[in-house]
């Protein structure tokens, strides 16, 4: 989600009506682990919420299915992520001002109850963008809650692990929900497809709400409420939101355009991304205690050169070697740019109050790259070419290595 970065603690055994308050901040030592049990609870919750997402992948097939034309598909799968990045300061307020559990639920539920409106859109109309807009605002509640309990929870000294735990659980739920999309698809048509999703989200709020689980995510506190104008004016702050934001754009260039490039070569086109994220998903769980060890902008400066290269070397994929060699470098930054920019991010609240507000600034600058990665990219692509496309995005992720050696705060390493 040491003594820079002072942690609340959480009693994961204290009952669900008695939520923890906390008054002054007090440090989560390593030597106690009352945040390992509510941390692998939230990695299930992590992988039914983007199981639900990651259903929806297939959405554009059903769009194109009753008539829609890629423009519209284009607006209409746009809106998600806009009213994301549009709710999410709201949603770090609300986390501090109701606590974690109270902002999940709300995600959860908004979630469930948008998804099977799905059922009911046959065209595109007001009824579906608001469905749309809906679902973001669920996802947005849920990701600003569930990323600040982990910043909270989890110290300092072992926060690049955490959310390399994390990311490898978001791999996994978006690798294999599309799959099992497809097949519900083929069996049942659209109407299981939605039902299917509306599942993973009540199963996630049933589990939330039984006594056995509902601990893991009791309540906390916070003194005061967000103000995001303090934290933008520090520079840390603004040159890490700027490093994300240059990630996050070259991934989403290469989720929406590298399938693009290997048809246009010949070649299966979820290959790639397939080669490289199952790399990453291995990185991400047999190297994830080497962040924290070794310090996270160490490990950004590595990966964005990486990443960098892997994205530069697309162009040549048509070669195997040069296929491989450019699978392995852009997985290899993939695996672990996410969890150490996410947890570079926690470090810079100096205070538990500021966890919520930092923790929103921070994905939705995530969500800002992935809207500029396929707008922006887009446009670029139809301006020059998708090969000049790869070699401009890569180039950026240079920009980022640049911006590991300017004056961001990092918590001490393990």
């Amino acid at each position: 989600m040491d003594t820079d970065s002072p942690q609340l603690t959480t009693d994961s055994h204290l009952p669900l009506q008695k939520p923890l308050t906390m008054e002054k901040p007090t440090l989560h030592p390593d030597s106690r682990r009352p945040w390992i049990g509510p941390f692998l609870f939230l990695n299930v919750l992590m992988f039914l919420v983007f199981s639900n997402i990651a259903i929806f992948y297939l959405y554009p097939i059903y769009l194109q299915a009753i008539g829609s034309s890629k423009t519209t598909i284009g607006w209409v799968m746009g809106l998600m992520p806009i009213s994301t990045v549009v709710s999410r300061p709201y949603m770090g307020k609300l986390v501090a001002r109701r606590g974690e559990q109270w902002v999940i639920l709300l995600g959860l539920t908004i979630l469930f109850f948008t998804t099977l409106a799905y059922h009911g859109l046959q065209q595109v109309g007001w009824p579906m963008l608001l469905v749309r807009v809906s679902h973001g605002v669920g996802f947005s509640a849920f990701i600003s809650a569930s990323y600040t309990a982990v910043a909270q929870w989890v110290p300092a000294r072992r926060r690049g692990q955490a959310y390399s735990y994390i990311g490898a659980t978001i791999l996994a739920a978006v690798a294999l929900m599309p799959l099992a999309g497809e097949h519900l698809v083929r069996g049942f048509g659209y109407p299981a497809l939605f039902n299917g999703a509306a599942a993973t989200v009540l199963l996630a709020a049933i589990l939330t709400f039984t006594p056995a689980t509902s601990r893991a995510v009791a309540t906390s506190t916070y003194e005061g409420s967000v103000l995001y104008g303090p934290l933008l004016r520090r520079r840390s702050i603004c040159l890490l939101l700027l490093a994300i934001l240059l990630f996050v754009q070259g991934h989403a260039t290469v989720l929406n355009f590298v399938a693009l490039q290997a048809d246009r070569l010949g070649l299966p086109p979820g290959y790639y991304f397939a080669v490289a994220a199952s790399l990453a998903f291995i990185l991400r769980l047999v190297a994830a205690s080497f962040i924290d060890r070794y310090g996270k902008k160490r490990f950004m400066k590595v990966s964005y050169v990486s990443f960098g290269i892997g994205i530069c070397s697309i162009p040549l994929i048509s070669y195997p070697p040069a296929f491989y060699a450019s699978a392995f470098f852009y997985g290899t930054g993939l695996a672990f740019l996410f969890p150490a920019a996410v947890a570079l991010a926690a470090d810079q609240a100096k205070k538990p109050e500021e966890l919520p507000g930092m923790m929103s600034l921070a994905t939705a600058v995530f969500d800002l790259g992935f809207i500029s990665g396929s707008v922006i990219s887009g446009w670029f692509a139809d301006l020059f070419s998708l090969d000049i496309l790869f070699f401009a995005v890569g180039a950026l992720s240079f920009v980022g290595l640049v911006l590991m050696y300017s004056p961001i705060e990092e918590a001490p390493t393990s």
